[in-house]
């Protein structure tokens, strides 16, 4: 169910109520004069006809605020005598022009559209150029127009231009409208019914709505320019209609199918309606049901319900949403068939689902088992739900005044109210939109104090002029242009009070409202609107008591009692159990299966898997046998690390990371979906077992998400908590029997930063010259005749010289030894030794056979150390590691399967994770494990539905010859016709299949219109070759062509994760402070927003803050409140002005760009992909898959002070995290990868540390803090 879902219906008073699919109760709006006849919506617009027969708007339940940027560019010529001047030639632009210079778009004429916007803001200028930034003035420089500008003048610039924006904000929100009417007397023609859909026409731009309307002349109506950001559209349009048809309703689908009723019963259809065309082309005539006529209709996306005059319900055979507009049987349909019940009005909404109105008690009814291969669904279910109960009700006259001081306090809004009278100069055509807020009708929350009322006169108000710009102190003074009947004189407060439609739980609750304000009080509803409720048929509201709606009398027979009476005494007998053992199985269970091993080159073959498990001893084994019987390797299930799905359509695959037995992962592929979803099930449950690993990770755990969708945890705590001893952690290493002659080098996976310490044991061997331990850096790749690898620093070298009868000291820096140090020698051939190495924040201390030897001062950071090299004529006996933290090498991280499909996830140290899907939906882990294909492994506690939606894509390509044109045969050399985005790779639409039962198509193929280049009205995009650069506008040079073609599909899953909030993101960064969390995040249309209340307690938070960009964002962080975001052309900002008292800051500002500086390439500007900040830096990835970093980051100098570039990689990466000295990385083929030796003196570390893990895509480790 959808968070923001919501029921509106009329009662036979014309109050409008709104029913939350989250909640159990009906809320009314605020009533204050005006009763309402119909209603259409769509998700968080509704559209009505009031009392009046005018049309209004309510915009509700946005977390973001509708903004729209305007954009003027002023434009320069140079002259000879004047230099840059807005004197421009007869030939040229307009002074102040659009971008394309073809529209005048002077900056005194840019106005308001109506009185429900507001200017946020002056005009000011822009000031960058593709991520670069312009001087103070703004201007960018070209040869002549229209040429490619630049941020430089250079002395052939000839024209100059610069670019200014404002921002307007629709402020009529959570209020009604009223959209202008067609005359200037709204009496000569009043509407009679109105209907808002088409937020899904195949192809349109997204944000696309279209509103139809009927006049009481029967004409017909539609609104231009309807859409998200433009709410109250531009004007109506008439519509012709055949001769002789008197229209008296009509209704529009979310796929822009349009069917309107007669006024003899009869309908007719709108064909045609397509993205191109919204108005459509010609009606045709459906004939109603034998011997009766219709009396409502209602669209759905592939459904159309009627209902006759003699309360039949219909349902339309046939119906295809996606290609109604261009077929007539698609719009059509086949033919009625007849519904049982008897309704009075009906209503579809979001997915097919009906309500609908009873004819006898005037109920509300929802047909349930609805579903996309079941049209119809099975039977109606009364929807119950409490009535909040309003003084203005006739049903509510028992409520006490005295004990609601809400309610009273509302009804005093209603009393002695004066009445706004204006003499207002129309001058405009009426056709054009002067849309204004009224009165709020929703219960608004009360200050303490009760205000004092004002009267209010608007006298003399031109609305052709800058009146519009006119910034009113009191928004809700406003007056709109009224229609007849309308009520007028509260002072409605649209955008600050609370109201009916919170931004969560789609309805808002007042703990002030006392329990007597809710009853069960019997309404008779007159009209019901389900164009903005999305009801699951899987998880249905909290709406229905089974016991009323139940058919199935016999749920209250007698002999139902008399078993359930006959069960209850027969458990009351006792039973003697002391003879009895514990019912706890002592031996082990084994499980078998026929499946295939692929190997890393994709064969397979054949094999025997049998799983063994031990509970009560807590071991297990997992074994592969070939068909034969023949044994071919046993796994111990205690050194699986992770557990992952990697299926491919037709292959249930999974694989698994066993470090210790093989470095390549085991890919195992089973017989069918089930059995592989039971085998994963089993084997995360045993290994969790193990490794003791159930329920919530600790607050310090990195999250990982795989290129299948799985959510993957690592948590450290169980590895501290074993291997801690005395404030210290200690490893011992196997060295006994290893060729210590040829080199011994073992990974020191904590660094060696003060505070660790080494202990060797061994035997010298009688014949020795020399030895030495290396404490060094990683190794770096040198290219001289061949590529090698050297390791150029060691920070100490403790080199034993018998031949020379010393002991050297030293440091190898930059592949150069510095100044040795000499001691005299502490051992013997022959002798046994120990030896312990220190680290402290001056130097090392070296202790032979418990006697303190010397010590050495650092020359390079220690923590540049990863590992030691013991090279010699001698044998170890022991080697032990210890450090201030836990020490946890790749093959010991454990990694859980947590449950749940996301794209992305984010932590932070407190334990509160956020997560965004595919479709760009925020969730919020709610504590539990399980869910999904995980089912009942963690238990229920925590675990929620979650849908998520993916596109597919490919592309067809042509090639032209000069006798067919464009045809699909190319040359041999060419790339797949059907291919994906590279052409390397063939696909067909045909042959495009869905990766596993869970996931479902929701749409057919369709041209992508929106492809990133351009396209033409055919969707086809141009180049002279492939893969050249494709462009929208064929040119004669254009030998090749291709468009896309995308299908979306959708899975239906679970797993421990709530929704948060309806904005879509596209990044979300978190960061805590004690319980309070900072939650920043990037909305799809590039708005920054932060989330306010955000606690431990309330990881949800309260609702989104907007925060002012001048520019589109797609990337941020947050650090202690310092905030950068990365720009859609890859520049990057910080946020100036964040504080506790102004989480919001004040402005954006541009911080320097870093530049290639890599060997053999230029110094160029790259822009940035993504960010994560630290303590004191900032790492970047670029969108050439390199890593900057921004050092000497502070609370006074947020922006930094200069770049560092890791060159130490050739790895291009797609992603990167780190929070204090622990930073992690996703490498661009997916592996996961954390850097090592990142400390204050050192804040790019030293070298990468491989994880093994499977491809991934994400990756947090803002929780982890390695200090």
């Amino acid at each position: 169910m959808s968070s923001n879902s919501l029921l509106f219906s009329i009662n036979n008073e014309g109050k409008v109520y709104a029913l939350s699919t989250s909640g159990s109760c009906w809320r009314e709006f605020m009533y204050l004069g005006l009763e309402f006849k119909t209603l259409s919506a769509v998700p968080h617009f509704l559209w009505a006809v009031g009392g009046d027969r005018q049309i209004y708007l309510h915009v509700h339940g946005l977390e973001i605020p509708i903004r729209v940027k305007e954009e003027s560019y002023e434009n320069e010529r140079w002259l000879p005598l004047e230099g840059f001047t807005g004197r421009l030639l007869p030939t040229d632009r307009y002074h102040f022009s659009s971008q394309d210079g073809t529209k005048d778009r002077s900056i005194d004429c840019i106005r308001l559209p109506s009185m429900a916007w507001q200017w946020e803001g002056d005009w000011q200028l822009e000031l960058t150029l593709d991520g670069q930034p312009l001087d103070h003035d703004g201007w960018s420089y070209a040869v002549d127009f229209p040429a490619q500008f630049g941020t430089v003048k250079q002395w052939k610039s000839c024209v100059r231009r610069r670019k200014w924006i404002r921002y307007r904000k629709f402020s009529a929100m959570n209020s009604w409208c009223a959209i202008a009417p067609l005359h200037k007397d709204p009496t000569q023609e009043p509407f009679i019914d109105v209907s808002i859909g088409g937020n899904q026409i195949p192809y349109a731009t997204a944000g696309t709505l279209a509103v139809w309307a009927i006049t009481a002349h029967g004409r017909v109506m539609y609104r231009s320019g309807v859409s998200t950001t433009s709410p109250e559209g531009l004007k109506w349009i008439n519509v012709s209609i055949p001769p002789n048809c008197d229209i008296k309703q009509i209704s529009i689908g979310p796929t822009g199918l349009v069917w309107a009723l007669l006024w003899t019963g009869r309908a007719i259809i709108r064909k045609g309606i397509t993205k191109d065309c919204p108005t459509g082309e010609s009606w045709l005539e459906v004939k109603s049901p034998s011997e009766t006529k219709l009396s409502v209709i209602s669209v759905g996306y592939n459904a159309v319900w009627a209902v006759s005059t003699d309360t039949r319900v219909w349902f339309r055979k046939g119906i295809d949403g996606n290609t109604a507009g261009t077929s007539e049987a698609s719009s059509m349909g086949s033919g009625w068939l007849e519904i049982n019940g008897n309704m009075v009005h009906i209503s579809v909404g979001i997915n097919d689902q009906v309500f609908a109105i009873g004819e006898s008690n005037k109920n509300i009814y929802w047909r349930s088992g609805i579903t996309p291969a079941e049209l119809t669904g099975k039977r109606w279910r009364m929807v119950q739900a409490n009535m909040q109960l309003s003084r203005t009700s006739s049903s509510a006259s028992i409520i006490s005044s005295a004990s609601n001081p809400k309610h009273h306090s509302l009804s005093l809004l209603n009393e002695n109210t004066p009445e706004l009278k204006s003499t207002m100069h129309l001058r405009n055509s009426w056709e054009e939109s002067h849309s204004a807020p009224i009165e709020n009708t929703l219960p608004i929350k009360p200050s303490k104090e009760i205000r004092p009322k004002k009267n209010t006169n608007v006298e003399n108000i031109d609305l052709t002029g800058k009146s519009y710009e006119t910034t009113l102190k009191n928004p809700r003074a406003w007056s709109p242009v009224r229609s007849v009947g309308s009520v007028v004189g509260m002072e409605a407060q649209p955008d600050s009070d609370s109201s009916v439609f919170d931004v969560d739980s789609g309805m808002y609750f007042d703990e002030e409202v006392s329990q007597t304000a809710w009853g069960t009080c019997d309404t008779s509803w007159s009209y019901v609107e389900a164009g903005a409720c999305c009801v699951d048929a899987m998880q249905v509201p909290h709406w229905f008591t089974d016991s009323q709606n139940a058919h199935n009398t016999d749920i209250t027979a007698k002999w139902r009692f008399h078993i359930l009476e006959s069960l209850k005494n027969r458990n009351n007998q006792d039973v003697d159990l002391s003879n009895y053992g514990l019912a706890i199985e002592e031996k082990g269970w084994t499980r078998s299966c026929e499946a295939r091993l692929v190997s890393s080159h994709n064969s397979s073959e054949d094999c025997i898997l049998s799983l063994y498990w031990h509970a009560s001893e807590n071991t297990g084994t997992l074994s592969v046998f070939q068909p034969d019987g023949t044994i071919q390797f046993i796994i111990n299930l205690g050194e699986v690390t992770s557990i992952t799905t990697s299926s491919e359509p037709g292959c249930p695959r999974i694989t698994l990371c066993v470090p210790n037995h093989t470095k390549d992962l085991i890919k195992i592929q089973y017989i069918s979906e089930l059995e592989q979803e039971e085998w994963l099930c089993v084997l995360v449950d045993i290994t969790s077992q193990i490794n003791n690993l159930s329920g919530r990770p600790s607050n310090n755990s990195v999250w990982t998400v795989t290129h299948t969708g799985d959510i993957l945890t690592w948590d450290p705590l169980p590895a501290k908590l074993n291997a801690e001893k005395n404030g210290s952690y200690t490893k011992e290493f196997q060295v006994f029997g290893k060729d210590i002659v040829a080199g011994c080098m073992t990974t020191l996976h904590n660094n060696f930063p003060p505070g660790s310490i080494l202990k060797i044991t061994g035997n010298l061997f009688d014949e020795i010259d020399r030895f030495h331990i290396n404490l060094q850096g990683p190794e770096v790749k040198k290219q001289r005749h061949k590529i090698e690898t050297e390791v150029t620093d060691v920070p100490l070298h403790f080199n034993v010289r018998f031949d020379d009868g010393c002991v050297v000291c030293n440091t190898k820096k930059s592949g150069h030894w510095g100044t040795e140090e000499r001691h005299p020698l502490p051992l013997s051939p022959g002798q046994e030794f120990s030896m312990k190495i220190i680290c402290n924040d001056s130097g090392f201390i070296i202790i032979v056979n418990d006697q303190n030897y010397c010590s050495y001062k650092h020359r390079l950071s220690p923590e540049s150390i990863t590992s030691v090299l013991v090279q010699g004529s001698l044998k170890l006996f022991t080697m032990e590691y210890s450090s201030t933290s836990a020490i946890i090498g790749p093959d010991e991280m454990i990694w859980r399967m947590m449950g749940g499909y996301l794209r992305k996830v984010e932590s932070c140290q407190n334990g509160i994770v956020w997560g965004i899907s595919y479709d760009h939906r925020a969730w919020v882990y709610t504590g539990g494990w399980g869910g999904g294909i995980l089912k009942g492994i963690g238990g229920n506690e925590g675990i929620n539905a979650m849908t998520d939606t993916q596109t597919y894509c490919v592309y067809e390509n042509q090639r032209w010859n000069p006798l067919s044109g464009y045809t699909s045969t190319g040359l041999p050399t060419d790339r797949y016709m059907w291919s994906d985005i590279t052409g390397k790779h063939k696909r067909t639409r045909e042959h495009t299949k869905l990766l596993n039962r869970h996931w479902h198509w929701i749409s057919e193929w369709m041209i992508d219109y929106g492809t990133p280049g351009g396209v033409d009205s055919d969707g086809w995009q141009y180049a002279t070759d492939f893969p050249a650069p494709y462009h929208g506008k064929k040119l004669f040079t254009d030998c090749v062509r291709r468009r896309r073609w995308y299908r979306k599909a959708q899975i239906i899953t679970e797993g421990p994760w709530i929704r948060a909030g309806s904005t879509g993101l596209l990044d979300i960064s978190l960061w805590a402070n004690g319980d309070e969390v900072s939650v920043w995040a990037v909305t799809i249309g590039g708005d920054a927003i932060y989330r306010t209340g955000v606690t431990t307690t309330t990881p949800s938070g309260l609702h989104w803050e907007h925060v002012n960009s001048p520019q589109s964002l797609m990337a941020i962080s947050v650090y202690d409140n310092i905030i950068w975001s990365v720009g859609r052309k890859g520049e990057l900002y910080y946020r100036d002005g964040v504080t506790t008292e102004n989480p919001g800051g004040s402005r954006w500002k541009l911080i320097e760009a870093p530049k290639c500086n890599f060997a053999f390439v230029p110094k160029t500007v790259v822009g940035a992909k993504s960010v994560s900040l630290t303590r004191g830096a900032a790492w970047v990835v670029l969108t050439n898959g390199m890593i900057a970093v921004r050092t000497e980051i502070s609370e006074d100098k947020q922006e930094g002070k200069q770049w560092k570039y890791l060159t130490d990689s050739e790895t291009t990466w797609k992603h990167v995290s780190c929070a204090g000295h622990e930073v992690w990385a996703v490498a661009g083929d997916g592996a996961l990868r954390r850097r090592r030796g990142a400390a204050p003196g050192l804040p790019l570390g030293t070298a990468w540390q491989p994880l093994p893990l499977g491809a991934l895509v994400h990756a947090t480790a803002r929780a982890c803090t390695s200090h």
